[in-house]
Formats: structure tokens, C-alpha cells, sequence
């Protein structure tokens, strides 16, 4: 015996009215993440480079951001490198100094 219920909707159809047509600019899909900040390579990558060249204040920057601040997941990978930067800068200069 076959179900006599239809779940199926169905509307009138207006023979003269045309089909309802897409907008000539349409957005992007909702599956599109946004760019990266600083020319997309991200702002953790961003500052494990520029930390060579500031002494490596940039590097424990990134730490502060890794911890405090949330992120989006991306970035995780640049503020790991410049924990690690950090840690490894730290060690140096206290080897360094103690040095003499």
C-alpha cells in the first residue's frame, strides 16, 4: 500500500512571470576565508621576520599574542616560531652574557 501523503509543496505557477535571475555582482561563498593580514602571509610570520632585524622584540610580541589574544588558527603556526625564536634568543643572550 502506497503512502497517499505527499510531503512535497507545490505552489502556482505564473506562466507569464519570468524565473527570478541572479544578481550580476554576486559575493563570495561562504566557504572563502578572509586574507591574512600583512601581504597574506600573516602577522605571526610577519614578526618571526621582522625579529631578526628589531633585536628580537617582535618574537616575544608573537608570544604575547599567542597567549593573550585570540587568533584565528592560521596564525598559530607563526606565533609557535616566534615562541620558540623567543626562547632560543633568551637562552643565547643568557649564555652570552654570562660569558666573560
Amino acid at each position: 500500500m502506497k503512502n497517499q501523503h505527499s510531503t512535497s509543496v507545490q505552489y502556482p505557477h505564473d506562466e507569464e512571470s519570468a524565473p527570478l535571475k541572479q544578481p550580476a555582482t554576486e559575493s563570495a561563498p561562504h566557504y572563502y576565508e578572509r586574507r591574512l593580514p600583512c601581504c597574506g602571509i600573516g602577522l605571526g610570520w610577519f614578526l618571526f621576520i621582522i625579529g631578526f632585524f628589531l633585536a628580537s622584540i617582535p618574537w616575544y610580541v608573537g608570544v604575547v599574542m599567542l597567549v593573550c589574544i585570540k587568533h584565528d588558527h592560521r596564525e598559530r603556526i607563526g606565533l609557535v616560531c616566534c615562541t620558540i625564536a623567543a626562547i632560543l634568543s633568551l637562552i643565547a643572550a643568557m649564555v652570552g652574557g654570562t660569558r666573560a
